[in-house]
């Protein structure tokens, strides 16, 4: 079983993939058996790249965009800092000092390294240096002689936290922009300390440029190429080792972002990552005689693409691997008023929106069959707002170390969407392998009667593997209702449908949800519910919330099952009686997929 369970993970890994997976894992191996010769050789390669200087419009610019993202994950808790206290996804940490920071402690993560990489990306920098004080530079200065002195090569695992080539690529960008700000901001200069901080962020570039991880690839090799674009930005002389960037920037984006604008990785959190990076692309002016109209033509349809992403509450869908704090809001970055229903039917998402009330609808693949690391068993799924408040919640990321926590918030039984109890849709191992897996995509609803004001339609191939064709119906009444339809043909015994519902709506005894003024009653047109559970849900990673948890049963056919459930929030509306219920099976049924060029006529 382990390994077919292998086989059906590798098969997708291509050859580059697998040469350079070779390459990256050596390269490591050698630096930790020979640190003192590895260091020397990075530190030659990185004397013949140009010190940056920080002071030119790019790197104000760039500074500026950076800002805006560790503005959003630090708030204000980057100033204490300035004495070894940190706020890492969450969870409190304090030092005592600078020069008592275990920058490789275990963090409450166990085998994931991700707060040990979340301290040495040092984004707490940037708003720290951005206020332009000279004792806050002196404090940036203390913080890499710490850094240094605590992390040698030699140290096992060294290479997997905060020598990782992804947590360097992030810290040359953090620390060149947290320079460039305080420069912006008038702070007194200080040639000696700029130039430890300089000289550290050219030792990282020549670092990362020998470490590019081509092995992993899709937002890894990307942030790579935006840490060297970002070098390259702030050097009046630029370095002829990054010019490999004029082609191989234009490639990672196509690789990373689909045509309709979406993140291929299908992670909303990702989505506004990557757009951050696109804008930084775009402030560095680098080869813009090639880049410049794709990267416009990137930025907008991914400023776009964010509309299908993102509830009328004004925050994204928490599908996938997302979780709010980690990136900035859609309102930071694009007007409320240009927000909108959105398809994006490569990425697979899809939002139905009408005043305060909206539906972000998942039906499209996990991921990248190259790379599926961030994916959940969401297909289908749906995340929705009643009068501007999120109702329908995801169950989000409590975690990201391999157990049964990880393996419960991937589950398909984590997510609202159809599935079959103790089987899932994808097959999961560790924190982000993937192995035997389905797909899913829209349906063409154009024979659908139109039920509804907002409607729209999916599939998945998740349970093909047991003979099982699942899909699904949306329909909202803006104001008044939300009618879930979900359809199972072929093996349906133990067909079954979860929706969350957040812990800020009260449940009363009559099973009518409020919050305010307002009341939404619950009710299986088809189908039964029992009533509903205590559960959990993360909005934020590792902050666990309060929720109430529906499992509908569905009602049994001939050809599998089927269950209706209704959200009303208008005591006047109309309900679909029985004959419009049938009719809409009947053609829920006979519609057909929409095959695309994504892995869609995989669809069994």
């Amino acid at each position: 079983m382990a390994l077919g369970r292998l086989w059906r993970t590798v098969r997708y890994i291509t050859g580059e993939q697998w040469v350079y997976r070779f390459v990256c894992r050596s390269r490591r191996i050698a630096m930790g058996c020979f640190p003192g010769v590895s260091q020397r050789w990075t530190a030659r390669a990185a004397h013949k790249l140009p010190l940056p200087e920080v002071t030119n419009p790019e790197s104000v610019s760039i500074g500026e965009i950076i800002l805006i993202l560790q503005r959003s994950v630090h708030g204000e808790t980057y100033q204490s800092a300035r004495h070894g206290k940190f706020r890492l996804l969450n969870r409190e940490y304090d030092f005592g000092s600078i020069e008592n920071i275990q920058w490789r402690g275990d963090f409450d993560e166990g085998n994931n390294p991700l707060r040990r990489m979340n301290l040495a990306y040092m984004g707490y920098v940037v708003p720290l240096l951005a206020n332009g004080k000279p004792e806050d530079l002196q404090v940036v200065r203390r913080l890499l002689a710490s850094f240094v002195s605590k992390n040698s090569w030699s140290e096992p695992g060294v290479f997997s936290d905060v020598w990782n080539t992804y947590t360097v690529s992030h810290r040359l960008i953090n620390l060149l922009s947290g320079l460039a700000l305080y420069r912006r901001a008038g702070g007194a200069s200080d040639n000696v300390t700029e130039r430890k901080i300089l000289e550290h962020t050219r030792f990282c570039a020549a670092f990362i440029y020998a470490n590019l991880e081509r092995d992993l690839q899709f937002n890894h090799l990307m942030k790579n190429f935006v840490a060297l674009t970002v070098y390259s930005a702030m050097c009046e002389t630029k370095p002829l080792a990054f010019s490999f960037l004029r082609t191989a920037v234009p490639r990672s984006i196509c690789q990373n972002i689909l045509a309709d604008g979406g993140h291929i990785e299908r992670s909303p959190m990702y989505h506004i990552l990557s757009l951050l990076d696109m804008r930084v692309f775009a402030a560095s002016r680098l080869h813009s005689d090639v880049w410049k109209l794709l990267l416009d033509k990137t930025i907008c349809r991914m400023t776009a693409a964010l509309s299908a992403m993102t509830l009328a509450d004004g925050e994204i869908a928490l599908m996938n691997d997302s979780w709010a704090g980690e990136a900035p809001t859609p309102s930071d970055l694009i007007a409320n008023t240009a927000l909108k229903a959105g398809r994006l039917p490569l990425t697979g998402y899809e939002s139905l929106r009408g005043g305060g009330d909206s539906v972000v609808f998942d039906c499209g693949p996990c991921g990248p069959d190259k790379n599926p690391g961030h994916a959940h068993a969401d297909f289908l799924s749906i995340e929705s707002t009643v009068a501007g408040k999120r109702f329908l919640v995801d169950t989000g990321v409590p975690t990201y170390t391999a157990g049964d926590l990880r393996d419960a918030a991937r589950s398909a039984a984590a997510h609202n969407g159809p599935r079959l109890v103790g089987e899932e849709p994808l097959e999961f191992w560790k924190s982000f392998r993937v192995g035997r897996r389905g797909y899913a995509g829209l349906l063409d609803t154009s024979r659908l009667a139109d039920l509804a004001p907002f409607q729209t339609a999916g599939w998945q191939s998740g349970y093909a593997y047991l003979k099982t064709d699942v899909r699904r119906f949306i329909g909202l009444w803006p104001g008044r209702a939300l009618l879930v339809a979900d359809l199972w043909l072929g093996s349906a015994e133990n067909a079954s449908v979860r929706f969350l519902i957040s812990g800020d709506w009260d449940f009363t005894d009559k099973g009518v949800y409020e919050f305010d003024e307002t009341h939404i009653s619950v009710r299986a047109l088809l189908g039964s519910i029992p009533d509903p559970q205590v559960a959990s849900h993360w909005t934020r990673f590792d902050v666990k919330e309060t929720a109430h948890k529906i499992d509908v049963l569905p009602v049994a056919t001939v050809q599998g099952a089927r269950s209706a459930v209704l959200f009303t929030w208008d005591k006047e509306f109309q309900e679909p009686d029985h004959i419009q219920i049938k009719t809409l099976f009947d053609q829920l049924g006979e519609a057909i997929p929409q095959v695309s060029k994504m892995g869609y006529n995989r669809y069994v």
